[in-house]
């Protein structure tokens, strides 16, 4: 059985809200020539288990992120 074996590395870039990672991270991926993506928006497609009312975020399911 033939695997698909990556060849870049993935890079995670986190932080406190409003202080630019997305755009940083765009940019960087631009000059890096990487697929840059938004987990955030990727969660919202239905990757996680719930949501919390006190932080109002959704509980992320890394599992269906990761086979995502």
């Amino acid at each position: 059985m033939a695997q698909n074996r990556r060849t870049k590395s993935n890079i995670l870039v986190t932080g406190t809200p409003g202080m630019g990672k997305t755009a940083m991270s765009s940019l960087l991926a631009d000059a890096a020539q990487l697929r840059h993506i938004n987990v955030g928006d990727v969660v919202k497609e239905n990757l996680y288990d719930g949501w919390d009312e006190n932080l109002e975020c959704h509980f992320v399911n890394e599992d269906l992120v990761c086979t995502h």
